[in-house]
């Protein structure tokens, strides 16, 4: 096979995956799953580049962006939790062990180096 493999139109896009990350039961009971997104190449250095390269900032702004629910910019939630800003949502909303779990899911899902990146806990 010759490099057609790498044109636009051959390209796997990847979805959306869903994470267990907190123990959060929802309705019925059940336990409520976080959907996390992959991210370009292009957004990672947008990020990279508005975190002025300070890597702690940077990582918590990429987590933050990776993840599609809950709705971490929705400032009822944000209220909720005294805080303003999805990145100082994350560290309010998440123990030390969630948070992991979601820097695992996140850097699995863009590393392309799982189908499946559900992470239960």
């Amino acid at each position: 096979m010759g490099q057609e493999c790498f044109y636009k139109e051959n390209k796997i896009d990847r979805k959306k995956q869903e994470a267990l990350l907190t123990e959060r039961p929802g309705e019925g009971g059940e336990q409520t799953l976080w959907q996390i997104r992959p991210m370009s190449q292009r957004e990672n250095e947008e990020i990279w580049k508005k975190c002025s390269e300070d890597e702690a900032r940077y990582e918590a702004a990429v987590l933050a962006e990776s993840v599609c629910f809950p709705d971490l910019k929705d400032v009822t939630l944000q209220n909720s939790y005294g805080v303003a800003g999805a990145e100082r949502l994350l560290a309010k909303l998440l123990l030390p062990g969630e948070y992991e779990r979601l820097r695992q899911a996140v850097e699995a899902i863009n590393g392309g180096e799982a189908e499946e990146c559900t992470v239960f806990i």
